[in-house]
């Protein structure tokens, strides 16, 4: 009676290496996060053109408020950083679905997007500090000499602090994280993955 060899069975998942895992799940996360940033600045464009119909800027003046000057830089360019916001995000969206298909330019432009974000976390911090300087200067005039004001001044400078500490805290993190993610992104194995 002849054998009758059975043919083998192919492997029923194929296995991926652990840097073709990392760079899809990061790449998938990247889309998440870029689909929702293009969502929040499409929001803010909204917010934009119903607070330029409502001038918040006029209505603080008339009410006798100091309004400072960053606020007032921002008001007028408000327009023109939304959209900078939405063109950078969408910038992300296109650099993070060429990160998922393994295009050298995507892995590139991810690490490029990665140091970026960094260093702008650490920008934000004197925009808090100004934001809290800027709180003071609204105050009425009479305000600082009156008894309340001392515990207001208080107050107002304990949550500066604590928002500094908090957000220089928030970007040594994710300073820590994108630079552990650029470290992986340039190593041989996840290089070999792009093309």
């Amino acid at each position: 009676m002849p054998r009758v060899i059975q043919p083998e069975l192919p492997p029923l998942r194929s296995t991926r290496s652990p840097a073709a895992a990392f760079v899809d799940v990061t790449a998938r996360l990247s889309l998440l996060m870029a689909g929702l940033s293009i969502a929040w600045s499409l929001f803010q464009l909204l917010l934009v053109a119903v607070l330029g119909r409502l001038d918040p800027m006029g209505w603080l003046q008339q009410q006798g408020l100091p309004v400072p000057t960053a606020m007032q830089w921002a008001a007028r360019h408000a327009l023109s950083l939304t959209l900078l916001m939405l063109l950078s995000s969408v910038a992300l969206l296109v650099v993070s679905w060429a990160f998922l298909r393994h295009r050298e330019w995507g892995r590139i432009g991810f690490i490029v997007f990665l140091v970026v974000v960094a260093l702008a976390n650490f920008a934000m911090l004197p925009l808090v500090d100004g934001m809290f300087a800027a709180m003071q200067t609204i105050l009425p005039s009479g305000f600082q000499d009156s008894p309340d004001s001392r515990e207001v001044l208080a107050q107002m400078q304990a949550s500066r602090w604590t928002a500094l500490i908090g957000a220089g805290a928030t970007a040594l993190a994710f300073a820590g994280l994108h630079g552990w993610l650029v470290v992986k992104l340039c190593r041989d194995e996840v290089r070999a993955l792009f093309r």
